[in-house]
């Protein structure tokens, strides 16, 4: 593919708000990991400080293809014997080719108790993203298109991202919707593409099989705006709350293999690898993902049934 045509399909996958509605926000394989980069309910959800921090490669082996990194800390505040806060904050960037992005938020979170073991979050994140376009690293040889001859390099937008959390101690059920107020980002096409809505709807449990081993299935659904969903799913067995690996996948994309060690006492690695199988696979878009998480707790803390969610 010439270099033009690539960076433009590039660039609509990313900003499209019409014809095509592509992921314009980071998506992670290990969501079941990492589930506060999507809802802001989570924050505080765990018993302990937590950080993570990760680094994702899409497509590898395809020039330029997306990478993406990121670090998020949570925890919550005592407040009450059946409700407590939670705060965190998160920074995530992404880079494809001369194409970037980068975010940070805040986020505050409600927790309540509405039944006998079931707790209620409700959560809400607000920060800013910005676009860069690095005109310098394209090559546009007798292509003129109105999306990339303006004067554009970079735009800031705020961004907003509400979200529920329902969870006890051996299952979970979230809804988060990132990007609530649908930003316009000025000056690029003809007419200016929106930022869509990200919808997702999540649910996961944690099933104890004997004294030693639990089974762990969860479902992660992305939905934006004029375009079909994505079902991302996985099971995985925990060994002793020591290792955890299984599969995954998205439907009609590919499969997922995933592995958590629980390295330390409060330090974890967890690992996932995208198999490609639709059509491209002929390109190699292979994915690697890390997950690195870092736990600070004032004492030994262990439910006697592992949070679906968390370790």
């Amino acid at each position: 593919m010439p270099t033009s045509r690539k960076y433009l399909v590039i660039l609509l996958l990313m900003l499209s708000g019409s014809a095509v509605v592509a992921q314009q926000l980071p998506h992670y394989t290990n969501f079941i990991y990492n589930y506060f980069a999507y809802n802001p309910a989570v924050a505080g959800t765990t018993k302990c400080l937590e950080l993570k921090l990760g680094y994702r490669e899409q497509w590898k082996g395809v020039p330029e293809s997306p990478r993406t990194a990121f670090a998020n800390l949570h925890g919550k505040i005592k407040s009450g014997k059946w409700n407590f806060h939670g705060l965190g904050g998160l920074v995530d960037s992404d880079d494809t080719g001369p194409f970037s992005y980068t975010s940070i938020h805040v986020a505050y979170a409600y927790h309540a108790r509405v039944a006998r073991r079931y707790m209620l979050a409700s959560g809400i994140s607000a920060g800013f993203q910005q676009f860069r376009v690095d005109y310098g690293g394209m090559i546009m040889e007798n292509y003129l298109d109105p999306a990339i001859a303006g004067p554009i390099s970079k735009f800031v937008l705020p961004k907003i991202n509400i979200g529920l959390w329902l969870y006890r101690g051996d299952r979970f059920y979230g809804i988060a919707i990132r990007n609530l107020n649908e930003n316009a980002v000025p000056g690029l096409g003809v007419q200016n593409p929106d930022l869509r809505r990200h919808f997702h709807f999540t649910a996961g449990r944690s099933i104890r099989m004997n004294e030693d081993w639990f089974f762990k299935p969860a479902l992660n659904v992305n939905f934006v705006s004029a375009s079909d969903p994505d079902f991302d799913f996985t099971a995985q067995l925990e060994y002793k709350q020591r290792v955890t690996f299984g599969l995954g996948g998205r439907f009609g994309v590919g499969l997922t293999g995933l592995m958590k060690l629980n390295l330390l006492k409060y330090i974890t690695v967890a690992y996932a690898y995208d198999l490609t199988l639709n059509p491209l696979r002929a390109d190699g878009l292979n994915t690697h993902e890390v997950i690195i998480g870092i736990r600070a707790c004032s004492g030994e803390e262990r439910s006697k049934v592992p949070c679906a969610a968390y370790d």
